[in-house]
């Protein structure tokens, strides 16, 4: 009996360290990071997903840093995939770029999403995010969502407001009410040229 559990627990052990031996794991050198698969090979001219993050290898192997990839996309400093913005809207007097979204609560307790976006002033003169030509419309269920106060401010609510000067960048954050979770469509516009019609949307995925 006494042999049997120690052939059993030899067993389990082997099984144990043969798993370690075979799981994925990052190596370098000089040349740079590759990643070793579970079964000995390692991904070349591809994609690869790591612990939830897309990392592009080139014909040697090894990870893009900081450029772009062939099929066009763009990775980061670590080499994980950098996601494309929801939307990066471009006019005369100002850039405005997403950077995230929440869902809150507004002032009177109503279910709101917040959305955060970087605010650069173009003009010749300082002005706000209020007050720029970069205007966005929110629609959910195809209905216009009404602009609205958040119940807890933070610095890119207040952010807003505040007059920047030429060439300087803010984050910035708008509410807008919602009435379920479902997809809200924002429609970005330039307020102040009605002649070019220039437009862009981007759809929030709220679950």
């Amino acid at each position: 009996m006494k042999k049997t559990k120690i052939l059993i627990t030899s067993i389990v052990l082997s099984a144990m360290m043969s798993t370690v031996a075979l799981a994925g794991e990052w190596k370098q050198d000089a040349k740079g990071w590759w990643y070793q698969n579970d079964d000995g090979s390692y991904p070349v001219n591809s994609w690869q997903d790591i612990n939830g993050k897309q990392y592009y290898f080139n014909e040697s192997g090894y990870i893009l840093t900081n450029t772009s990839t062939p099929d066009g996309k763009q990775v980061g400093a670590d080499g994980s995939l950098v996601q494309a913005s929801f939307f990066d809207f471009d006019i005369s007097d100002s850039h405005v770029k997403y950077t995230k979204h929440e869902i809150s609560t507004d002032y009177e307790g109503n279910a709101c999403v917040i959305v955060y976006f970087d605010f650069t002033n173009k003009s010749n003169e300082a002005q706000s995010a209020m007050g720029s030509g970069s205007y966005i419309t929110a629609y959910q269920n195809g209905i216009e969502c009404d602009r609205t106060i958040a119940s807890s401010s933070n610095n890119a609510i207040d952010n807003y407001y505040k007059n920047v000067m030429p060439g300087i960048t803010l984050n910035v954050a708008e509410a807008f009410k919602i009435s379920d979770k479902s997809d809200v469509t924002l429609i970005l516009e330039d307020l102040w040229d009605w002649s070019s019609n220039k437009k862009t949307s981007a759809i929030l995925k709220l679950n």
